[in-house]
């Protein structure tokens, strides 16, 4: 009788490991990587460093060559772009797959967004860790199209190239000489003391005499007027600009020296 008994708990026992083992595997891995976790804009973090250190994107990118992956949903899909600001490769993210290492994964990526033989395919290697609030911050990809192959490490900077560009770059508010105030925003906003409009930084223009932004003005011929600008012992200074036969050059002395405030 008493082993009748054991043997009842024991089945029971086992009835209830089997359940918890079979729900554990309905659930998802709290390891397990999407492709929707990379999305937003990953900046090579040798390029981040020199501009942050001088602010200045020309003279940045011949220190340290600039490499921008881009990962953002459109509809269904995950257009994967990569560019260094003068050529750029557009793919289509067909999907994430785990390596055996731990913390190492493969991007596997088409023209298109529709199945693909195996000989089609391009695999994009890459590797992290997740943060504390289970968000990448920094990973290392091994990207194929710009870097041809080369391991970088890359910092996720945001889902828009603009507002981050200009915030490593520009935005701020300042004050010039007579305590005048002008500013800067990460959206595109500048704000002098007599006017403001909408600007765009110049990010690789190779023909270009001088560091600039386009700054929207209707009064001028192409609706475009031209910047110069410099940081000099942490003020900056800006300069009046035309563009000549494909080509923007800056007066030599600048119009402003603004300070941070």
């Amino acid at each position: 009788m008493k082993s009748k008994k054991i043997l009842t708990i024991c089945c029971a026992v086992c009835l209830c490991i089997g359940a918890m083992t079979a729900t554990a595997q309905n659930q998802p891995r709290r390891d397990r990587v999407f492709i929707s976790d990379l999305e937003g804009i990953w900046m090579n973090d040798a390029y981040i460093e020199a501009l942050r250190k001088i602010r200045m994107p020309h003279q940045a990118a011949k220190s340290a060559s600039p490499v921008v992956i881009a990962i953002t949903r459109q509809g269904r899909a995950y257009p994967y772009v990569a560019t260094d600001f003068d050529k750029a490769v557009f793919m289509m993210i067909l999907a994430l797959e785990p390596d055996i290492k731990p913390d190492s994964y493969r991007l596997v990526l088409g023209q298109k967004n529709e199945p693909t033989s195996a000989e089609d395919v391009t695999y994009i290697w890459f590797k992290g860790q997740r943060d504390a609030d289970r968000k990448f911050r920094k990973l290392a990809f091994q990207e194929v199209f710009i870097m041809n192959g080369k391991w970088a490490d890359y910092e996720h900077v945001g889902m828009e190239l603009g507002p981050v560009m200009n915030g490593l770059v520009l935005a701020g508010r300042y004050k010039d000489n007579g305590g005048r105030e002008w500013s800067f925003t990460e959206q595109g906003q500048a704000t002098f003391p007599d006017k403001s409009f909408y600007y765009e930084l110049s990010i690789n223009d190779k023909k270009a005499r001088c560091e600039y932004f386009e700054a929207e003005d209707l009064d001028a011929p192409e609706g475009i007027t031209y910047y110069g600008y410099a940081w000099k012992t942490g003020k900056l200074q800006l300069f009046r600009a035309e563009k000549k036969k494909d080509r923007v050059r800056c007066e030599a002395k600048p119009f402003a020296v603004l300070t941070p405030q």
